[in-house]
């Protein structure tokens, strides 16, 4: 394409305006007014260069938005869900591994982290100013002949800020950052919440067992106090009391099912179980499942701090503050404005070409309050500081509180233990004297309801004392870092 030009010789123009300082410089394409020239071949070389850079910085955007949109439609799309074959037994582990796949429970602070990426994306882009392309085309202008194109072209930047940009792309990086070890976080806390499931569904189905016993004693006990009233030897109020017991007795079955009930349907919705497939968990043995080789005795708080996500999280809130200390300074210095645009078609003027313009703006007044915004980030600065030692303190706290119960319950387990064994000698000492004929047997069958009991209470001490140690492993870290793979999230 060519143009016939005809130009005066260039000027440079100083344009100066109350929000800042700009500088035009326009300059004659053709190089002088002598004749009709090719107008590429009339430019000084920087402009040519400019408007080069021009169509490919457009080209750029452009292919960058296609190519943008292809991966932004799979960007949502999550793993297919894990589920075994039904009947299929799912230990501890396997569990583990699905519910970090598809929880429902972790859904939210993952899409955190996602949301944090396309920002640290938008920043990273950020990084070139953005460009905007205006152009008009004029159907009707003053009548004249001095008039150029009937149409204009215009490229310009917003105000741009290097420093600025850069310091948002690196707190853009620590903020995604910081949603990582929130969403370890919310995982360790995921993961306790599934581990009790599995030492809660073991401990009911142990007592739905000694349950069906006591029910089985309490018959034997009913169908003897009926004998007796029968014989002659009993009377009518035993058997009731003896009805009572046993309907007692089925009463604590259906509640012990109803438990486990709800205990699994806890477990499916921390696993994100399909509702209309059955669920099948290996909880025998979760003790060694859930708790592993840990030992409370051997954890202190120093590594529970270490480990801690929230109070690594605080390390990289400092770090950002930092950076937005940097930024509330960068935001005070001039920044940047570029335009490249042709002539005024509604002005007289026998110019053509393309017109680039460098220029500053400088904030004069806004009342301090750049100033006031850095001295406002410093002071965010120190209260994250002064938040992180709170938490250190309750996380303290909270520690000892745990070890303290987990003491509580260990003597609450012996205690049990030891009076289950005395129930046990004392079972066994009426069992003697009903085949020596000196006790009856309701006698020898209350004591063997009194051996279940105590068998109950041991075992609901028994999980108590494991549901503390499961809390004292998640608080101490040992749990994300045994199960959670802080990497599989770094990109």
């Amino acid at each position: 394409m060519s143009l016939l030009t005809r130009k005066p010789q260039a000027r440079l123009a100083m344009i100066t305006r109350l929000a800042g300082f700009s500088v035009n410089t326009m300059v004659d394409p053709a190089g002088t007014e002598r004749g009709p020239r090719r107008i590429l071949s009339g430019y000084a070389p920087w402009i040519a260069a400019t408007q080069a850079c021009l169509i490919i910085a457009m080209l750029v955007m452009v292919g960058g938005v296609m190519c943008w949109c292809r991966p932004a439609q799979g960007a949502d799309q999550h793993p297919a869900a894990q589920t075994p074959a039904p009947g299929t037994p799912l230990t501890f582990e396997e569990a583990v591994k699905i519910a970090i796949t598809q929880s429902p429970a972790f859904t939210k602070s993952s899409l955190e982290i996602d949301i944090g990426r396309l920002d640290e994306t938008d920043s990273r882009y950020a990084m070139v100013p953005p460009l905007t392309f205006r152009t008009y085309y004029y159907v009707n202008r003053p009548s004249g002949t001095n008039y150029g194109k009937p149409y204009s072209l215009n490229f310009s930047t917003e105000p741009y800020n290097p420093l600025g940009a850069y310091f948002s792309l690196q707190a853009r990086k620590l903020a995604t950052q910081a949603a990582i070890l929130g969403h370890l976080g919310v995982i360790s806390g995921g993961l306790q919440g599934l581990g009790s499931c599995y030492l809660q569904l073991d401990a009911l189905h142990k007592q739905a067992g000694i349950q069906k016993d006591l029910i089985k004693v309490a018959q034997e006990n009913l169908t003897y106090a009926e004998n007796r009233v029968a014989i002659g030897t009993g009377t009518s109020l035993e058997v009731k009391m003896a009805q009572q017991q046993l309907q007692l007795s089925r009463g604590e079955q259906e509640g012990i099912a109803l438990a486990e009930k709800g205990t699994l349907s806890s477990l499916r919705n921390l696993l994100g179980w399909p509702a209309n497939q059955d669920i099948t968990p290996a909880f025998y043995d979760s003790r060694r499942q859930v708790l592993g080789s840990f030992n409370p005795a051997t954890v202190t708080l120093e590594q529970a701090k270490t480990r801690s996500y929230e109070l690594k999280g605080f390390e990289i809130y400092k770090q950002l503050q930092q950076y937005n200390i940097r930024l509330a300074i960068a935001k005070s210095l001039p920044t940047i404005i570029y335009t490249a645009q042709t002539p005024d078609p509604l002005s007289v003027s026998q110019s053509y070409g393309l017109y680039v313009g460098l220029g500053l703006e400088i904030p004069v007044w806004d009342g301090f309050t750049r100033i006031r915004n850095v001295s406002r980030q410093k002071a965010i600065l120190k209260q994250i500081g002064a938040n992180k030692g709170e938490k250190e303190s309750l996380l303290a706290d909270k520690w000892f509180g745990v070890l303290g119960k987990i003491n509580e319950y260990s003597v609450a387990l012996k205690n049990a233990q030891s009076l289950e064994e005395l129930a046990r000698l004392k079972s066994h000492q009426q069992e003697v004297r009903y085949h020596s004929g000196e006790a009856p047997l309701s006698a020898f069958l209350e004591s063997r309801i009194e051996v279940l009991k105590a068998q109950k209470t041991t075992l609901n001490s028994g999980v108590s004392y494991d549901q503390q140690v499961l809390k004292l492993r998640e608080l101490s870290g040992d749990l994300g870092n045994t199960y959670v793979d802080a990497s599989a999230w770094q990109k």
